[in-house]
């Protein structure tokens, strides 16, 4: 049972207990896609890059 309050951030229907927080599968994979294509950012600092990259494997 969902909480009556609770709505989906994707779509702002209520959420589903199956689901929960987003009220169907497509608005999960929305949100997915979100994170995936870097819609969605966690704040921080630039990360460093080493200036040597890591030997590559010699075929055997």
């Amino acid at each position: 049972m969902a909480n009556p309050k609770s709505r989906c951030p994707i779509c702002g229907r209520q959420s589903s207990v199956e689901n929960r927080p987003f009220c169907t599968p497509r608005c999960q994979e929305v949100d997915l896609g979100r994170w995936l294509s870097g819609v969605y950012r966690v704040p921080g600092p630039p990360a460093e890059l080493d200036e040597d990259p890591p030997p590559s494997p010699e075929p055997a």
